[in-house]
């Protein structure tokens, strides 16, 4: 947050290889920031920053109208087609200290397809990678 009359909010997408992330950031963003498109193999192989519109007058704080801006961080997924999990850990923590380092990041979103069960998760999951 930069000033009072104006709220940012700094989010991250998390996910496996395939499970939405793009295409969840685009709709959060209502644009399309992010490629998305259905295919065999890893689409995001750099991570990037999509920013919302101003959303004027979103609340009143202090009886000062306050103006909201997103900005959302799409990664790539892990496992990755064609990137080693060290790479992705490296981009995802360099993107994250260049875009949030000041503010800080305000929400880690773990995007999940719905046609895969939560069970079969291993240890190759974007959960193990974040916590390590």
């Amino acid at each position: 947050m930069m000033d009072s009359n104006k709220m940012t909010i700094n989010l991250v997408l998390f996910g496996m290889t395939q499970s939405g992330k793009s295409s969840a950031g685009n709709i959060l963003l209502g644009s399309t920031d992010f490629h998305s498109s259905f295919a065999p193999c890893s689409v995001t192989k750099d991570c990037s920053l999509g920013r919302s519109c101003h959303f004027h007058s979103f609340m009143r704080r202090g009886g000062q109208e306050v103006t909201l801006q997103v900005q959302v961080l799409d990664t790539p997924g892990y496992p990755h087609s064609r990137l080693s999990k060290k790479h992705v850990k490296q981009e995802v923590r360099e993107a994250l200290a260049h875009h949030f380092g000041q503010e800080g990041l305000h929400l880690a979103l773990l995007v999940q397809r719905v046609d895969v069960p939560l069970c079969e998760q291993e240890e190759s999951s974007p959960v193990q990678m974040i916590q390590t």
